[in-house]
């Protein structure tokens, strides 16, 4: 289930991406606006004095951290403080209740270096969808920005990050992995076409220079992904 999931701003697939910052050793799920984030005991201050902090938890404790946490919205950033061996043990304890699902999205860039951002339901967001039965992720992003953009020519980069949040859907508690890729669109037609069977009311182009005044109103995990991007 998490064999493929990133550590932010740490190893995935063999790459080690920042390898000197032991403070990036952790993991966040998104509760909307609310993080609960599982870092290294090195790092569990040093990103926000005022969190709510756990130490080493037991696994009964983890198991219903994600119900505690979803009701108590009290708390904007809960961190549990382990060990690094213990991360990804921790990771699996901590969502054994929640129903996993995976989506594939795109970072898309165009030769004018402008971005490719869609409206949905009142913020600014980056298409992405879920993957299908026997599909590949990667081919799952290229076919959800397609789709919720009506654009076709797309080339496809590496990896950049997978950002996790949660959602209630049918009386089941979700945890969606969405795995973001690097896209380049090196086509003439700047014409776009959003999806509103999908709740998208537009899609537009938007300088790296003005990057910031749209992700104001936008979800921290997407701020996430512009961030590994580098461009916040």
């Amino acid at each position: 289930m998490f064999a493929n999931i990133t550590k932010t701003g740490i190893i995935y697939r063999g790459y080690c991406k920042y390898s000197e910052i032991i403070l990036n050793f952790m993991y966040s799920i998104y509760f909307n606006n609310r993080i609960l984030r599982i870092c290294n005991q090195e790092a569990t201050n040093q990103y926000n004095p005022n969190a709510v902090v756990l130490h080493s938890p037991d696994v009964k404790t983890l198991q219903e951290l994600p119900c505690l946490f979803d009701r108590n919205e009290n708390i904007k950033l809960l961190c549990i403080s382990t060990l690094p061996c213990k991360l990804e043990e921790t990771l699996v304890h901590l969502c054994s209740i929640l129903t996993p699902i995976n989506a594939g999205g795109g970072l898309v860039q165009n030769t004018a270096g402008e971005y490719l951002l869609i409206h949905r339901n009142g913020l600014w967001d980056l298409p992405k969808g879920k993957q299908e039965e026997g599909e590949d992720i990667a081919i799952t992003a290229l076919r959800e920005v397609e789709e919720e953009c009506g654009i076709t020519g797309l080339e496809q980069g590496e990896l950049l990050c997978i950002t996790h949040h949660t959602y209630h859907m049918n009386g089941l508690h979700m945890l969606k992995h969405t795995y973001w890729y690097n896209m380049k669109y090196s086509g003439d037609c700047t014409v776009t076409v959003p999806q509103t069977e999908e709740g998208i009311s537009r899609c537009e182009w938007v300088p790296a220079a003005k990057l910031p005044e749209y992700l104001q109103n936008t979800y921290p995990s997407i701020k996430k992904v512009f961030e590994e991007a580098g461009l916040l």
